[in-house]
């Protein structure tokens, strides 16, 4: 880790991390100087290769339950006589020490600590920070929860405010972090700080009003330069009362159009992701130097229902929710976090969801995110459990939504600010009413803050919330896995009405082929054996507590749904074995990759047109955390899973979608997103059983910006044909798919193609060595 010193070349920390017993209580000056080991800071102590190779997996596992000390040598050039120390989310318990004298008490992970140390003479520092074992830092056994969560069996993780993940029992690849997570930094403190930030985007008779409003504070009156974008802005300090020097800047950006490109931020989807640059020099030094943003925000709630509009658009949601880049480490890579991010937005997905089992966003996402035209929805770092009413800790959870939502001013991204995952869904399924599911850090807490610190955002009270209850589907945002864990024909997600599916389409998929090859490689891929590929790779799959169920089981469900019901068989279940007996695992999970990537795209095809009102779903999630059957859209190692690659077809700012209304036919809608109207030839065929075209048909087709357009099928290819066979007049269905292209004037060929029946189901090369895989493990 390197700091910076004024006037001085970077100083370098060299931090080593030891684990003490519990009962152990040495300290700088009498602790022992062997068996230290080099540690990666920022990071959790995994982020170590020597750390792994000292203490192994197993104890990194059950790191919560000793004592670990970290410490850092600093040597100084010279004197630093307006010291700072910036420690960024202590995980979780832990005491803090310069040069042996105790500075800092933290049982906060998810707090920005700001020390100011004063003077520090040339020469050799020491930083220490001791992370206390949980069995040490005991919580308060009472008042008892209204609730217990079904997440997670230790209850004391209700009052300690650190990241779930890792200490989820049925999450695997996760270890839980220990650490310092975030900066570690001796710095100088500067002459002059920003106190806020903040663009804000109003609507004006002819357009929108964008205006810039920043505060710094300096201890003495020293010349201010303020530059947007290079443009120079002035204004004057004056002091205030508390004895200091402030700076208050209001300007005007001006008024402009709504789809002004060289203004506004739009999501990727809709427009162009525009930025500014913001610099601020104070008496000679940079006080500040990135990138801000303008835009208006706003959430539709008519008939109960949400949706999200961007300056003044209505924008369709096509979301994921976030993991970690490194389940390991809990280190943040921005190489890593760029290419996730590049592959989310090649599939057209417009927002990334933080969910509350993690940490928040950190600075490396909120840029990239920002920059890649990606929205952001950011839960509080609560789930399931009940928040407790102690005022001391409300107090630390209202310092430490300052800390993160303050992070937030003059980016233009964050969409939503909610109040955790299923924190009231929980209380909700157990039947309790509402009265016993107000919670003061949800209903009174987060929205005052929200207000405060980010009013362009929108708040959601919790992921799901709203409607007649919490977990209404119609109303508000939903976690909708009637297609999916409920096992709910795929017809439901046209049928349910959807409000907004704020989580959604959770299924096993296995990693592409390619992935398969290199874990082998890596000795990470367990060979098939006659009910699969064994229980250590079937326990990566992401299963409920205390269900005989995996979400494996739920991709079986509609592989066999699929290949049963539509091949016309009355016993589907004994047919479609029938049919695959002899079918190799590897051609099994073939076919479970196919049967996800149908499920999703048919799914969002019918959200995201005009017969339904569904405002935007989030998949859950963005990528795996361990080898094996995840439900991430991309895998262990970084590479898009099938789905994902499906995706762009029904996902992209112009599209074209394909509806199979069942005795209605075929509907073509075909969708833009962009600001400008496109118009083109259009291109229908429908497809015989051998995959020929045997009808087609073109038509020129034209979409207003912003716009849909419809057309009909079967009137488009000469008339009622029965392409799906629903009325089922022949003896067996004439037609496989319906394919159109869409050469535009402006957003090149565009593709779809509805699949009318299930794949053809290979016959086997090799002799029958795998019946298809159980549903059990």
């Amino acid at each position: 880790m390197t700091v910076l010193a004024a006037g001085a070349d970077p100083v370098e920390i060299r931090w080593q991390v030891r684990r003490f017993d519990p009962g152990e209580q040495p300290g700088p000056g009498s602790w022992p100087q062997d068996g230290w080991v080099a540690a990666v800071v920022p990071g959790s102590l995994a982020a170590s290769a020597a750390v792994v190779e000292a203490y192994g997996v197993p104890a990194l596992a059950e790191a919560d339950h000793s004592t670990w000390w970290l410490r850092g040598n600093v040597i100084l050039d010279q004197p630093l006589p307006r010291a700072r120390l910036v420690l960024d989310r202590i995980a979780t318990h832990a005491d803090v020490y310069l040069d042996g004298q105790r500075i800092l008490r933290s049982d906060n992970a998810f707090r920005r600590h700001v020390i100011d140390l004063g003077a520090l003479t040339a020469g050799p520092h020491e930083i220490a920070v001791r992370i206390a074992s949980f069995g040490e830092t005991p919580v308060p056994r009472k008042p008892r929860p209204r609730w217990r969560s079904s997440l997670l069996p230790d209850p004391s993780l209700r009052w300690r405010r650190t990241p779930l993940l890792g200490r989820i029992p049925t999450w695997e690849g996760v270890l839980p972090p220990v650490g310092i997570l975030g900066e570690a930094g001796l710095r100088a403190r500067p002459r002059a700080e920003v106190v806020s930030i903040r663009t804000q985007v109003e609507p004006a008779p002819d357009g929108w009003t964008a205006r810039l409003a920043l505060h710094v504070r300096a201890a003495e009156p020293l010349p201010v330069e303020v530059t947007l974008d290079g443009e120079r802005l002035t204004a004057e300090p004056t002091l205030e009362d508390d004895g200091a020097w402030h700076l208050r800047l209001s300007h005007d950006v001006g008024v402009v159009s709504g789809d002004d490109g060289a203004t506004l931020w739009w999501p990727h989807t809709h427009g162009l992701p525009r930025l500014r640059r913001l610099h601020v020099r104070v008496g000679g030094e940079t006080v500040l130097d990135r990138r801000i943003g303008f835009s208006h925000i706003r959430a539709r709630r008519e008939d109960d229902r949400f949706a999200i509009a961007v300056n003044g658009v209505d924008v369709f949601v096509r979301g994921v929710v976030w993991a970690t880049t490194d389940p390991l480490g809990w280190t943040s890579d921005p190489a890593e976090v760029a290419r996730d991010l590049d592959a989310l937005v090649a599939a057209g997905i417009n927002l990334v969801r933080i969910p509350g089992t993690g940490t928040y966003a950190d600075q490396v996402l909120r840029e990239l995110a920002a920059e890649r035209g990606l929205l952001v929805w950011q839960d509080a770092m609560l789930a399931t459990f009940d928040p407790p009413e102690d005022e001391a800790w409300l107090a630390e959870l209202e310092a430490e939504l300052r800390d993160q939502l303050g992070a937030w001013g003059g980016w233009p991204h964050l969409a939503v600010v909610c109040g955790g995952t299923e924190t009231e869904q929980q209380p909700t399924l157990m039947g309790l009413p509402p009265e016993r599911r107000r919670m003061t850090a949800l209903h009174d807490l987060l929205p005052r803050l929200a207000d405060e610190l980010v009013p362009g955002a929108i708040h959601v009270t919790s992921s799901p919330s709203g409607g007649p209850r919490p977990v209404s589907i119609e109303h508000g945002v939903s976690h909708y896995f009637g297609v999916g864990a409920y096992l709910r024909p795929l017809e439901d997600a046209r049928t349910a009405r959807v409000s907004f599916a704020s989580e959604a389409l959770a299924f096993a998929i296995p990693p592409d082929p390619s992935t398969m090859a290199e874990l082998d490689d890596l000795g990470l891929l367990q060979a098939p054996d006659d009910r699969g590929r064994g229980s250590a790779w079937r326990r990566a799959a992401p299963h409920d507590r205390g269900t005989s169920w995996d979400f494996v089981d739920v991709t079986d469900h509609y592989v066999r749904a699929w290949i049963g019901r539509d091949l016309g068989d009355t016993d589907a279940d004994t047919d479609m074995d029938a049919a695959t007996r002899g079918l190799t695992v590897e051609g099994w999970e073939d076919l479970q990759r196919r049967t996800v990537a149908r499920v999703m795209t048919e799914s969002f095809a019918w959200w995201r047109s005009s017969l339904t009102p569904t405002g935007g779903a989030i998949v859950l999630a963005h990528r795996d955390l361990a080898p094996g059957p995840g439900w991430g859209l991309i895998d262990v190692i970084g590479a898009p899973k099938a789905p994902l690659l499906a995706l762009p077809e029904v996902l992209a700012p112009v599209a074209l979608l394909l509806l199979d209304r069942g005795l209605d036919g075929v509907l073509l809608e075909a969708v833009n997103d962009t600001g400008r109207p496109v118009r083109g030839t259009l291109r229908l065929e429908a497809l015989d059983l051998e995959g020929d075209a045997v009808l087609d048909a073109e038509l020129e087709l034209a979409v207003p910006a912003r716009g849909h357009a419809q057309v009909e099928v079967e009137e488009a290819l000469g008339g009622f044909r029965d392409l799906g066979w629903a009325w089922g007049f022949a003896s067996a269905p004439a037609y496989s798919a319906v394919r159109a292209a869409w050469v535009t004037d402006g957003a090149g060929e565009v593709r779809a193609t509805r699949p009318l029946l299930p794949p053809t189901i290979p016959t086997p090369t090799i002799p029958a060595q795998v019946v298809a895989p159980t549903t059990t493990d």
